[in-house]
């Protein structure tokens, strides 16, 4: 496993790291020290982001939008004091992406890591839902994207969400009454089929006439094969 591999996926999923991932820490220092450093970092997070946010502060910041005058002479010092809590917290993040991924640009992620990174995020709280979706409910959202997906029956999750710096078609398809993410990405494309498997993850991306697919669930769930890509939407 390459340092980059083991900084990806602890980053993803510290508590689920795989047993590769395990043993590569172990042997190596560099990603030893990574681990400490993410560890240091969480704390000061947390720390920064567990403060009391003082009463009237969405209304003085309304105020202030709404007037366009200088806030500093009129704010309490407990606005101004989050104000500069929340800018350091932004600052953290910022150096700790550069530094664990050599850019602060989604663009150059790998589209695999673009993908489980969206998983990450909007994942659980898609599979929460287990009936179908409503046919013009699914229309709608798929013709923003000049596509109709021909397996409507069995999609009871669609939403427009960012990937990268673009959006995609993100779907939650009932496969063998388990619930599989398909993604469809119109401004993401790549030369063949990537498979992938980390993070507790596994599923394939395949190119597309216009963009690239994505079909991923958790490692232990059984998903479609590529040739499920061939039927799942059409063009307008």
């Amino acid at each position: 496993m390459k340092c980059d591999d083991f900084k990806f996926e602890y980053t993803v999923a510290p508590n689920e790291i795989g047993a590769e991932a395990s043993k590569h820490q172990l042997s190596c220092v560099e990603c030893e020290s990574f681990v400490e450093q993410q560890d240091k970092f969480e704390l000061q997070l947390e720390g920064v982001i567990n403060c009391t946010v003082p009463d009237g502060l969405r209304h003085s910041l309304r105020d202030h939008v709404v007037r366009h005058k200088p806030v500093l002479g009129r704010f309490p010092k407990t606005s101004i004091a989050l104000a500069a809590s929340l800018l350091m917290a932004v600052g953290i993040v910022g150096i700790n992406l550069t530094s664990n991924q050599g850019s602060s640009q989604y663009s150059a992620l790998p589209i695999d890591q673009l993908v489980v990174e969206h998983f990450e995020h909007d994942g659980a709280s898609s599979m929460n839902v287990s009936h179908q979706l409503d046919p013009q409910q699914l229309a709608q959202v798929s013709q923003q994207f000049g596509v109709r997906v021909k397996l409507a029956d069995d999609i009871s999750f669609a939403e427009k969400c960012p990937i990268g710096d673009s959006y995609g078609l993100h779907m939650v398809y009932q496969y063998h009454d388990q619930p599989v993410t398909v993604i469809y990405m119109p401004e993401i494309t790549l030369k063949a089929t990537l498979p992938f498997q980390y993070a507790g993850l596994h599923g394939w991306i395949k190119p597309l006439k216009n963009g690239s697919i994505a079909v991923l669930g958790g490692s232990t769930i059984e998903i479609p094969e590529e040739e499920f890509a061939d039927n799942a939407i059409e063009w307008l």
